[in-house]
């Protein structure tokens, strides 16, 4: 069986990535996830925050993840070994995660990442030898899906699921009727995650396999192409969505407006999610960021500690519903710094958060040592990245 990284192995700056994206996550969903009060209501710094919001976190982090988890499987396959026991071995990863996103999802929040992710990821792994081309071909076939399906399935006169009722009065009554609600749609909303895995797994091979690097310059290029594409893309979807809808189309279909705003908001996510990682590389040249990478490299506990200290919170103080951006911005900065002291601290005297090492446990079929390593190294940037 194929032995478990081991945190001197690490790439520091995918676990810098990897903490930001794993903040921007904790954001929306203190912002959006936990039901808010009217926009009628809110003051002007409720609405600069929340514009703020919609324009640089949501969704990006999200899509970073997606990248992030795919370049993980590359990673993976790329050790040294047999090749159908790492195979193996991250598809029995893969039911690990799986068990403690479904678990996650029940009992906290429902609108979990993680077992979506396991099922998704475990269809990539039937891809992991097929070429570029037929990888580019299935994003394309994907992006034409997720653009259309809706449509399509009006037209076939489906019956779109119903969302759920109003509140119960019960969090998980309430919360497991959202999860068969999440699950029965997600015929509409994987093909994302789907289409961004594929995307990983192709700057994964490009940057870890055939051993590809960016110069300096074209990194800055991409940081700069990337935030300009994605403002305009994003700009165009605000200011220009009226004129879009009332673009010419195929007969009564709506099949060039909704893969135009489908394209504009990959658009959006991919070029803001890009700018990051490249700004993020430029800073891990100079700075440790141990704070974000610390957070990184418990992204599995901390995710799942985000829902276990809101939850509690929200029913205590009955705020679901009743969710302000003033108040979601002070829930987040303040479980924020908790998270980033509590993951220092754990590291500080073990080598993994308690949930990755259970989930490596699982994963390789035995105890793996969790006690601090004695000596520690970092390096300040990818060599992959730079030439």
């Amino acid at each position: 069986m194929s032995s478990a990284v081991q945190p001197p192995e690490r790439i520091q700056y995918l676990d810098v990535i990897r903490g930001f994206a794993i903040t921007g996550v904790l954001f929306a969903y203190a912002f959006w996830n936990l039901g808010t009060e009217p926009a009628s209501t809110y003051t002007a710094f409720d609405n600069i925050v929340d514009e703020a919001g919609f324009f640089l976190i949501d969704s990006k982090c999200y899509t970073l993840l997606a990248s992030l988890f795919a370049i993980g499987f590359v990673l993976h396959m790329d050790k040294a070994g047999n090749k159908k026991i790492n195979l193996y071995t991250y598809r029995r990863r893969l039911l690990g995660l799986f068990i403690i996103g479904i678990l996650h999802a029940m009992l906290l929040r429902n609108g979990d990442i993680l077992a979506p992710y396991a099922i998704t990821a475990f269809l990539v792994t039937f891809l992991h030898d097929s070429s570029r081309i037929t990888l580019i071909i299935l994003m394309v076939i994907i992006f034409f899906i997720d653009a259309l399906l809706p449509q399509a399935w009006h037209a076939l006169g489906f019956v779109f699921p119903r969302r759920p009722a109003a509140p119960s009065g019960n969090y998980w009554v309430e919360n497991f009727q959202w999860v068969k609600y999440w699950y029965a749609t997600s015929i509409f909303f994987w093909q994302t995650t789907l289409f961004l895995l594929l995307g990983g797994m192709l700057v994964g091979r490009a940057l870890i396999q055939k051993r590809h690097k960016l110069t300096i310059g074209q990194i800055r290029l991409i940081a700069i192409a990337g935030f300009f594409v994605g403002t305009l893309s994003y700009l165009a979807l605000i200011f220009y969505r009226t004129e879009i809808g009332e673009l010419p189309d195929i007969r009564n279909t709506m099949v060039v407006r909704a893969t135009l705003y489908r394209l504009l908001d990959m658009t959006h996510k991919i070029g803001m999610a890009s700018t990051y990682a490249c700004v993020f590389y430029f800073l891990s040249r100079k700075f440790r960021l141990s704070a974000l990478a610390n957070l990184g490299r418990m992204s599995l506990t901390n995710y799942v500690l985000q829902a276990a200290i809101i939850v509690p919170v929200c029913l205590f103080f009955n705020l679901f519903d009743h969710i302000r951006p003033t108040i979601a911005l002070v829930m987040t900065v303040g479980i924020w710094v908790l998270q980033v002291l509590f993951s220092r601290w754990w590291l500080s005297h073990y080598r993994f958060g308690p949930l990755e090492w259970l989930l490596r446990t699982f994963t390789y079929g035995r105890d793996i040592a969790v006690t601090k390593e004695k000596k520690k190294e970092w390096a300040a940037a990818p060599a992959m990245l730079e030439q």
